[in-house]
């Protein structure tokens, strides 16, 4: 840990941090978002209800990267893609971005990084976020049961032939005697 005290921001979560001067003082902010606010994750939930909880962390790793680090959790209603009724998912995530100020960095960020670019004064910290829970959402958003149906058993049983199937060599068969 640096020699710089750390600040540590709880309740809003912020929109916009200076990157720069957020990496120096290893800012954290901890706080939430509403769901609301969160255009792009909309489109895949039902409602736009809930909060998102965010820890995030700026720093440095051993080679002087600037880094974000973060964890998010939220609970979403998705649609249930079995009976198409509200299902609510849990999200979870922990992030940990290299922050670059242009494509060419980016291009040079080390491989176990992904790059967030951001201007030397400003980082949107709303799309970040969005992003990462994006990412996390489930494939398929189900119910462990729907209705009355038991998940393992949405199938009804195919009839079983109780005739013999017909073969179409019988006529040379007969042909033959």
């Amino acid at each position: 840990m640096s020699t710089i005290a750390r600040t540590m921001n709880q309740g809003l979560f912020p929109v916009r941090v200076d990157p720069l001067k957020s990496v120096e003082q290893e800012a954290e902010f901890s706080g939430s978002i509403a769901v609301s606010k969160l255009e792009r994750l909309q489109d895949f939930l039902q409602d736009d209800s809930g909060e998102a909880q965010v820890e995030i962390q700026f720093g440095h790793d051993e080679q002087g990267t600037a880094l974000l680090r973060g964890k998010c959790h939220a609970h979403v209603r998705m649609t249930c893609q079995r009976c198409m009724n509200p299902v609510e998912v849990a999200l979870a995530t922990d992030f940990e971005l290299g922050i670059v100020f242009s494509d060419e960095q980016a291009k040079h960020l080390n491989k176990q990084y992904e790059p967030v670019i951001a201007d030397s004064e400003s980082l949107e910290l709303l799309p970040v976020i969005e992003d990462e829970l994006i990412l996390s959402l489930p494939m398929y958003a189900y119910h462990e049961k729907c209705g009355d149906h038991d998940l393992v058993h949405t199938q009804e049983e195919p009839p079983v032939e109780t005739e013999a199937p017909n073969n179409p060599f019988s006529v040379l068969e007969q042909l033959k005697k």
